[in-house]
């Protein structure tokens, strides 16, 4: 009998070994799975601090996105300041592309993205009417679905 279970020691040791390498392994997905989901909140974090901190710093921009929401159209601004209203649009579009390919990649649970809004910036007729259809055209169908569908946006673009 001694016999039988030295014979079968090797065995149940060889599989204990892969019962802990497998725990190991799970131990190492879950900590990549936490730091790749940090690291998605901290992009998208970063991106609405720049575009917070441009507008608080900068002396023309917050007097245009307040024209915006009395709405100003395209013709009511120079073309420098059509194109620092666009650049500022486009980066915030671009925030909300790197929160929705993180939230479709599993990296942010989906709660993440209720309650953020386009604020003055995107929810304007300007961005509506003269920045979003070029965008649009720039965008993949899954994103475009996503923006388009947001609560603050709905019936809207």
């Amino acid at each position: 009998m001694k016999n039988i279970e030295l014979v079968n020691l090797p065995q149940i040791l060889g599989f204990l070994g892969v019962i802990v390498s497998l725990g190991f392994v799970a131990f190492e997905i879950n900590q990549n799975t936490n730091l790749a989901r940090n690291q998605a909140y901290l992009q998208f974090g970063e991106s609405l601090k720049d575009i917070t901190l441009e507008l608080a710093t900068d002396d023309a921009l917050p007097d245009l996105i307040s024209q915006l929401g009395l709405g100003a159209g395209k013709d009511d601004f120079t073309d420098s300041e059509n194109i620092r209203i666009w650049a500022l649009q486009f980066a915030t579009v671009k925030a909300w592309e790197g929160l929705y390919r993180s939230w479709t990649a599993g990296y942010l649970p989906s709660d993440t993205i209720v309650g953020i809004g386009g604020g003055h910036i995107l929810n304007n007729n300007y961005f509506r009417q003269t920045t979003w259809p070029e965008i649009r055209r720039q965008q993949a169908p899954d994103f475009i679905s996503f923006f388009e569908d947001q609560s603050w946006n709905l019936g809207q673009i």
